[in-house]
């Protein structure tokens, strides 16, 4: 007798039970939802080797089409699963499933929901194992659940926060001592939403971004650690600003890389310049942006006093104005500047009058490096040779025109 042939199926399990696990993965990751999960029950082996899952509500009509879903987190959950993302783009989503903040296999948790509702977090969270957190367009009606969530995440390495709105809150808090990487956006929030003190206590956090409005209130505590910063201002507080600038630099004086672009009509961040509080010791790079800001070139060169260590400078020519030649020399000019970085050089008198105030009083300038806007060939030619002749007191400056 002849053998007995094994059904096809069998043959098709078994091929995809030897894949490798890195292999399984990467396949799934590709497929629909409800095929993934086909695929996952099919592979014996698969049911724990899970790492990532990402769901969606694209094809959602109602509520009742969102239980399969939950289903499936809850199922892949359940099986050690280490990241999952879940992008909800109807406004009325259930409550999301109570083991998604109590599991003890999650690394990665991405939430983007649409939800008008407050956003619940179940008292009992707990997510031992979470190092990476990110929080876009969720509503929070009080500051406890936010709290409540990030103190649940007892390793945390990597926070960010996109355009999420917390309401009947007069302070929001962001304490933990293992937060290495934290990213603040409130680019979209409305300035009525935003009536709150940010309290932040972080003494591990290396790199910090913050986008979006001055707000209330800040305490930044134990920043030591930080080494780079981003700060994205589009638009202030009128009640609180000033104040608030203030609050805010002071938090990251601590920091040795700095990004600061201003994008408003408003001096709020220069008019503290000598307060020995904001005295940035660490700071050995600067990149600045400003724009539509009356006399932006004056107000960076009183802010390069608060920086006495600098030794690189990153800035634009956008929307200057003149006024240099009479301001008091920055020691850091003097003593510690090596390199200069300057973008958007059209020929204007302004351009010229600032490049020429780092040339004569950046004194131990290595490198100069302009990068200037487009031009018809002539103009460009002309300004080159103009700029190759400006006198420079630093022996060592080489300039590099792009």
């Amino acid at each position: 007798m002849g053998r007995r042939q094994q059904p096809e199926t069998v043959g098709v399990l078994d091929r995809i039970n030897n894949l490798p696990d890195s292999i399984l993965s990467h396949i799934l990751s590709f497929l629909p939802n409800k095929e993934a999960v086909r695929t996952s029950v099919l592979s014996t082996r698969e049911r724990v080797h899970l790492e990532s899952f990402w769901v969606n509500d694209y094809f959602v009509d109602d509520e009742d089409d969102y239980l399969p879903l939950y289903g499936w987190i809850s199922t892949a959950l359940s099986r050690g699963l280490k990241n999952i993302g879940i992008n909800f783009i109807n406004e009325k989503v259930p409550v999301l499933p109570t083991l998604l903040f109590t599991s003890h296999s999650l690394v990665t948790l991405t939430l983007f929901l649409h939800i008008k509702d407050d956003m619940k977090v179940p008292t009992n969270a707990c997510l031992p194992n979470l190092k990476n957190l990110c929080l876009t367009n969720l509503a929070f009606e009080d500051g406890y659940s936010i709290l409540k969530l990030i103190s649940s995440c007892l390793v945390l390495e990597d926070l960010t926060i996109y355009d999420c709105c917390f309401h009947s809150i007069s302070e929001l808090n962001i304490h933990n001592h293992l937060l290495r990487r934290l990213i603040l956006c409130f680019e979209h929030v409305c300035v009525r939403d935003y009536d709150y003190v940010m309290a932040i206590d972080a003494p591990s956090l290396v790199y910090f971004e913050y986008t979006g409005i001055v707000g209330k209130g800040y305490t930044l505590s134990n920043m030591k650690s930080l080494v780079k910063a981003e700060i994205s201002i589009s638009h202030f507080h009128e009640v609180h600003s000033e104040r608030s600038a203030t609050q805010l630099l002071q938090g990251i004086c601590n920091v040795q890389s700095l990004h600061l672009a201003i994008e408003a009509f408003n001096e709020t961040f220069f008019r503290t310049r000598l307060d020995p509080k904001l005295v940035f010791h660490n700071l050995v790079e600067l990149e600045f942006h400003s724009y539509y800001c009356y006399r932006k070139g004056v107000r960076l060169v009183e802010f390069l006093h608060n920086v006495p260590n600098l030794k690189t400078l990153i800035l634009d020519l956008a929307d200057g104005e003149e006024g240099l030649r009479s301001l008091p020399i920055p020691s850091c000019l003097l003593f510690h500047v090596k390199e200069i970085k300057i973008s958007g050089v059209d020929g204007s008198k302004y351009a010229f009058e600032m490049i020429s105030y780092f040339l004569n009083h950046a004194m131990v300038l290595e490198k100069l490096i302009l990068k200037m806007i487009n031009l018809l060939g002539k103009d460009e030619l002309c300004i080159l040779k103009k700029l190759l002749r400006l006198p420079r007191n630093s022996k060592k400056c080489e300039v590099v025109v792009h």
